[in-house]
């Protein structure tokens, strides 16, 4: 997603919890024992409230993406 980045770090252990079922894009693979997020993220945060070793991070890369993202879909939904 743009403006979202979504990582593993270092404490990541390749323990694969994030990469069972937990994507619904199927985004999140283990390489060398280790959690690696794919382009295909969306940034729903799904696998950092799952992982047990607090290790993958997701950010905001600009300060105002919210007000943006809200601006941009304040059109097809009603955000009040």
């Amino acid at each position: 997603m743009p403006g979202v980045s979504v990582t593993a770090s270092d404490q990541c252990t390749g323990c694969g919890i994030c990469a069972r079922d937990v994507c619904f894009v199927d985004a999140i693979r283990l390489v060398d024992e280790r959690a690696v997020i794919g382009e295909a993220c969306r940034g729903c945060g799904r696998c950092v409230d799952v992982c047990p070793e607090e290790a993958i991070e997701i950010s905001i890369e600009y300060g105002q993406f919210v007000e943006k993202s809200i601006a941009r879909i304040t059109s097809l939904v009603d955000v009040s």
